[in-house]
């Protein structure tokens, strides 16, 4: 195991002084085209670096316009939407006859719901423009409670003691007679 490490150990010895032996070997006029290259790659990367600090500041620059002309591109097709649902609303109801207020009751975003909704409100509208007959007057033919029993005329009046006038006017039969009905 010695004998391995210390082989090894040689190995790396040797091969360290040939490195070292080829360094110092480089000729000077070969040193002087590293050093020109070296400087000129130098000059390329810094050139490349101010390049692309000016690239990241035009899409900097550029962004916000971006941003801006996607929200404005947003909006407009919003509007046309909301547009083109307010003008198939319109015409269908144009074309099944409903106006005025009425027209504002028409939701739906399909021209199928539309007519739906439309057919809905013509019969609703049909239902209420139909007259009802008036309800039977239960009363009708009955003398009212109002009227029954009550004085009208003066002579009958005469005919009453001070008793029976005072209780009929507590019970409303003289509201005819002082102009109350």
């Amino acid at each position: 195991m010695s004998e391995e490490t210390t082989t090894e150990t040689a190995l790396v010895e040797e091969t360290i002084e040939a490195v070292e032996t080829e360094v110092t070997q480089v000729p000077e006029d070969s040193l002087d085209s590293w050093k020109r290259n070296a400087r000129k790659w130098e000059k390329l990367a810094k050139a490349d670096a101010d390049a692309a600090a000016r690239w990241r500041e035009f899409e900097a620059a550029q962004k916000p316009i971006q941003e801006r002309l996607a929200e404005e591109l947003a909006t407009t097709k919003a509007e046309a939407e909301s547009a083109r649902a307010e003008l198939l609303r319109l015409q269908i109801a144009s074309a099944k006859g409903i106006t005025g207020d009425a027209t504002k009751l028409l939701r739906g975003s399909t021209q199928e719901e539309l007519e739906a909704e439309a057919d809905t409100i013509l019969s609703l509208m049909e239902k209420a423009s139909t007259p009802k007959p008036p309800l039977p007057d239960s009363n009708q033919g009955k003398p009212s409670s109002a009227t029954a029993g009550a004085i009208t005329d003066v002579a009958q009046l005469d005919r009453m003691t001070p008793a029976e006038i005072m209780k009929a006017k507590a019970d409303g039969r003289l509201d005819g007679l002082l102009g109350k009905i």
